[in-house]
């Protein structure tokens, strides 16, 4: 009786009325506005308050750490090496970022809108989450992918020459692709956003996965709670019991496992979730990054099935009001009115179906890290 219950509210939960096209139109402008918060609130993170496009993340300090030996075969082959200063090498000369890293897969079309969505880790600093929102016109397909945050970088000998200069080569966190941002600031480097740090991951995109950035997104999780409230929460198919306290983050989940509503802060511990414990502290079990994104992408879908509807026309209004207050882009507001308009508009006449796709490696431990490494043999997930 149970099971029939919980699967009858949640068929009156995703039940919608078919809304006008107009009206159908300003939901899908508002939702453009609002990417952030139906993407970004995917992990531990903090962003400053407002627009802007200054590298404000600099004042972060964090710990290097010397590689050391390993027998291990990849180890020994892959070790981090510094390049030799040297004033007969003009290293601003060498093309590109990386050793020609390629993914091997293609994720986006070539003529599709592409918006880098991101959360900053609170503890750190770093960027825990990164992804790319896709609308495709061509393909009538809307496709969201994530970024593993341990992928590892194979900077060229450019890129290690600034960290050199910064004393940062020999620190093996910083081939990680969620600390890239700082090295754009290290090499001041110039692209089509007024930020160092959003230009140099914007290329690493570009150089790795073939896919042009137009506009990117970062904010806070401060706001997410109040903002899954306005809506009136999500109903999702929780896959597991979900118990987590950590008193240093203030952070406490408790959600079973079954098919639940969740409120705004219930939400936010279910996007965040990573690990369980027990009443004495102790670990209890670890989905990892990969499963935690899976949860990630399952909300987000959930979540814009459940509120696309005519019902939340006037929500619009207070959402944006909120989201000014956390959240960094570069999207103007000329472009939500023509460019992104008329993505919205294909987007409802056409019925654009939502894929998710994480891009996955190699699990390989390098210089005292684990790295997500990029290989041949890569798998889809939706």
């Amino acid at each position: 009786m149970a099971q029939k219950k919980a699967s009858k509210n949640k068929k009156k939960a995703i039940k919608h009325k078919k809304p006008g096209l107009k009206k159908s139109l300003l939901i899908w402008i508002g939702s453009f506005a609002v990417l952030g918060v139906l993407i970004l609130v995917l992990g531990r993170f903090v962003l400053g308050s407002g627009n802007g496009n200054t590298d404000f993340d600099l004042g972060i300090i964090y710990p290097s750490a010397e590689p050391t030996a390993s027998h291990n075969a990849w180890d020994m082959r892959e070790q981090i090496t510094p390049n030799p200063v040297s004033q007969e090498i003009d290293y601003d000369s060498i093309p590109g970022l990386t050793n020609e890293m390629k993914y091997n897969k293609k994720l986006v079309d070539e003529k599709s809108k592409n918006i880098m969505f991101i959360g900053q880790d609170r503890v750190s600093g770093l960027y825990d989450t990164i992804g790319v929102f896709s609308i495709d016109k061509n393909n009538r397909l809307v496709k969201i992918i994530m970024i593993p945050r341990d992928l590892y970088i194979d900077y060229n000998p450019k890129v290690k020459h600034y960290l050199e200069l910064n004393d940062r080569v020999n620190d093996p966190d910083f081939y990680k692709i969620n600390c890239a941002y700082l090295i754009g600031p290290y090499m001041k480097h110039e692209g089509k956003f007024g930020a160092y740090s959003m230009n140099f991951l914007a290329a690493l995109m570009k150089e790795i996965f073939d896919i042009e950035i137009h506009d990117y997104v970062r904010l806070n999780t401060e706001g997410f709670a109040n903002i899954i409230d306005l809506f009136g929460g999500v109903y999702i198919n929780v896959p597991y019991d979900m118990h987590y306290d950590d008193i240093y983050q203030e952070l406490s989940i408790h959600i079973d496992a079954g098919w639940q509503y969740l409120n705004g802060r219930k939400a936010e511990g279910f996007v965040r979730y990573r690990q369980g414990n027990d009443e004495m502290g102790e670990i209890t079990h670890s989905i990892g990054d990969f499963e935690r994104k899976k949860n990630q992408l399952n909300f987000m879908k959930a979540f814009i099935e459940q509120h696309g509807t005519i019902s939340n026309i006037d929500k619009i209004p207070g959402l944006i009001g909120t989201l000014n207050k956390y959240m960094k882009h570069s999207i103007g507001v000329g472009d939500i009115l023509t460019s992104y308009m008329g993505h919205a508009k294909d987007i409802v006449i056409h019925k654009y179906p939502i894929e998710t796709y994480t891009v996955v490696g190699k699990n390989k431990y390098m210089n005292q890290r684990s790295y997500v490494v990029i290989e041949d043999d890569v798998e889809e997930e939706d």
